[in-house]
């Protein structure tokens, strides 16, 4: 499992990338894993790149970049991919089991991946459990910052959204929903949905996948 201090390396890399204007750097180890494990899932699956990035309906390559790390995916572009490949965004954040439950993840230990499309983290909550029933996740939006450019679907389930920080707009259906720090939504993720942040500051969401 990665220290705490090659994630404290990697937060630095994101913050001076940021305030240089900079996309974040895709040769970070999180990235690098999660690029690994996208083309790991293909390959196990027989696909080609052509054929995964016809059915997450990208071009290929968009998602050659990715595999090969040089270009940093929106959310809503991995979400793509996961539904095309038949699993939770989680998923790819994986790494091999764990020894059972309880499962403690401390605060220094989580994995963070940055998109530089999506001005947005995520970090999941509940690695190395193939088998769970829910995908706990924190969602940081910075201002500006969104899911996608367009609404787009997620795979199989539902999920719930709860705003930990900041303020939030909800965008579904063609109906867009303010939500305030303490405001919590439940919702069915396989119909175009997106997440905004409209507001000055960072936006956290605590979002929970049950599949």
């Amino acid at each position: 499992m990665p220290s705490p201090r090659l994630f404290d390396e990697v937060l630095i890399t994101i913050v001076q990338n940021r305030l240089h204007g900079a996309c974040f750097n895709v040769h970070s180890p999180p990235m690098e894993q999660v690029c690994k494990k996208i083309r790991q899932l293909r390959e196990d699956k027989g696909w080609s790149v052509r054929g995964l990035a016809a059915r997450a309906e990208i071009s290929p390559s968009a998602l050659s970049q990715i595999e090969t790390g040089q270009n940093s995916p929106s959310i809503a572009t991995l979400e793509k991919i996961c539904v095309a490949l038949q699993i939770p965004i989680v998923a790819i954040f994986d790494d091999g089991e764990t020894a059972g439950l309880p499962l403690i993840m401390r605060v220094g230990d989580r994995r963070k991946f940055y998109s530089a499309g999506s001005h947005a983290s995520l970090e999941p909550l509940a690695r190395g459990l193939p088998q769970k029933k829910m995908q706990p996740l924190l969602m940081v939006l910075e201002p500006g910052g969104e899911c996608g450019e367009h609404p787009y679907a997620s795979a199989d389930g539902e999920e719930f959204a709860i705003v930990t920080r900041g303020t939030a707009t909800f965008e579904q259906s063609g109906i867009s929903t303010a939500l305030k720090e303490g405001d919590a939504i439940y919702y069915d993720p396989r119909l175009p949905h997106n997440w905004h942040n409209h507001g000055d500051n960072a936006t956290t969401l605590l979002v929970v996948v049950a599949q």
